[in-house]
């Protein structure tokens, strides 16, 4: 009965046509979502110095100190212990391969704003994780970025997908807006009215979606094939999505494999981004920059990083998914190179903020292609949000021991040492990355129906 009730709404769905004002329309709700994921999935990074001194009452609100290392080590390994829920994400994610990936666009965005409002009101560090995990859970979906894959023309999936996240990340810089009205450095607890404006977006966002959007057409077409004729189903039941099929079929498929080899590698490279502030903060306490050079940089980068996005969809598309990651990855080192080196010497603001723009602009194109676009383009439909999902799951594993590296790097050397060290921790594993990458066939222009 109720598989009987499902094809009926899906063949309902199915015949609504998606005319230009449909797909523009959602071409705005793609982006007011990316725009929320981008600004969800920064804030905790860029406020981070600011919530560690309140939270852990470092005296003399010093980065430079041996507290600030101290507490930034207890702070990683309660937040390391707490991304075990994150084995569960795969399974949640692959829930999109049964009942449609509407229901968790919409619901990740919605949840992305209850986690920036729990950490904005949050009386001690481990609420404040709680809510920071919350974002971490739902941002690692990527849904949109399923629905623009499921939805563009094959010929402009990248360049589709780069626009509505350059244009996310530019947004990044309403971090910087805001975080020059609201933050005091006179009162270090007024970093919390940093989170309020986008907690808010994000809530608004997931609910004018309900009523407009509507599930892929490649995910009704699937559906509808898998209820209508039962030798299909029978059929397909073994290659139905989940989390052990997904993980069997990246272990076994020769191409899967290699890309999540070449992800894993790239995925080390990650931990600087979530201590940028702090290099920034430690050029402060040294006299090398100032608080408004960092004011500065928080509104430079996200400008330029979205324009590094753009032009990387335009790339990708015209040379192919390979040689663009090649790119990308040459202009990443010259970017870390510019922030860090920037930042230890006291360059100008405006030549950091575009070389971290440049850096992340390019390091999450890479991660991007290599993690959610070469996937999608070579998995199937009714395992796509699976393998999505597993591979989403391996990169935060990644993520999770780069950020552990950079502790290890920040207790030993201090926080007027994280750049540096950063170039000799990516440049490398950028390299090796490149190289598990050239073992990958090119994937631009698959049909992701006869996959």
């Amino acid at each position: 009965m109720n598989e009987r009730r499902e094809l009926k709404h899906l063949l309902k769905e199915r015949a609504k046509k998606n005319g230009k004002y449909y797909l523009i329309g959602l071409f705005f709700l793609l982006t007011a979502i990316y725009v929320v994921d981008e600004i969800a999935s920064n804030i905790n990074s860029a406020m981070q110095p600011y919530v560690i001194l309140d939270l852990f009452k470092i005296p003399s609100q010093n980065v430079l100190s041996k507290e600030y290392a101290s507490a930034v080590g207890v702070f990683t390994i309660i937040t390391m212990v707490s991304y075990v829920m994150m084995l569960i994400a795969p399974f949640y994610k692959a829930l999109a391969d049964r009942f449609g990936r509407k229901l968790f666009l919409i619901l990740n965005t919605f949840l992305m704003g209850v986690g920036m409002f729990i950490c904005m009101i949050s009386p001690n560090y481990i609420f404040y994780i709680f809510g920071a995990l919350v974002i971490t859970f739902v941002k690692s979906n990527d849904m949109q970025v399923m629905y623009i894959i499921e939805t563009a023309p094959k010929e402009h999936r990248a360049k589709i997908c780069n626009l509505t996240k350059a244009i996310g990340l530019i947004s990044v810089s309403l971090i910087g807006v805001l975080r020059s009205i609201f933050y005091d450095e006179n009162n270090i607890t007024t970093w919390r009215m940093v989170f309020l404006i986008p907690a808010i977006i994000a809530i608004l966002v997931a609910l004018i979606c309900i009523p407009f959007i509507r599930e892929t057409p490649v995910f009704v077409e699937q559906r509808i094939l898998e209820l209508n004729n039962e030798a299909e189903k029978e059929n397909v039941s073994e290659q139905r999505g989940g989390v052990f099929s997904a993980f069997k079929m990246i272990w076994t498929n020769r191409q899967l494999r290699n890309i999540m080899i070449a992800s894993v590698c790239f995925a080390l490279v990650t931990g600087i981004t979530s201590y940028y502030t702090t290099v920034l903060e430690a050029a402060n306490g040294m006299g090398k920059i100032t608080s408004g050079m960092i004011n500065t940089i928080l509104i430079i980068f996200p400008f330029v990083n979205g324009v590094f996005t753009l032009l990387c969809g335009f790339v990708s598309d015209s040379v192919g998914r390979k040689k663009a990651c090649f790119i990308f990855s040459i202009i990443a080192s010259i970017g870390l190179i510019l922030f860090s080196c920037g930042a230890r010497m006291g360059w100008s603001a405006e030549v950091i903020g575009i070389g971290w723009g440049m850096f992340i602009g390019t390091l999450w194109s890479i991660t991007d292609t290599l993690v959610l676009v070469m996937p999608a383009e070579s998995t199937p439909t009714s395992m796509r949000a699976s393998v999505m999902g597993v591979m989403s799951l391996l990169l935060s594993a990644g993520m999770a021991l780069s950020i552990i590296l950079f502790v290890i790097g920040l207790k030993f050397l201090g926080a007027s040492s994280l750049g540096i060290f950063a170039l000799c921790v990516c440049i490398p594993l950028m390299i090796i990355s490149c190289v598990m990458l050239s073992k990958v066939e090119e994937t631009k222009g698959n049909d992701l129906d006869s996959i």
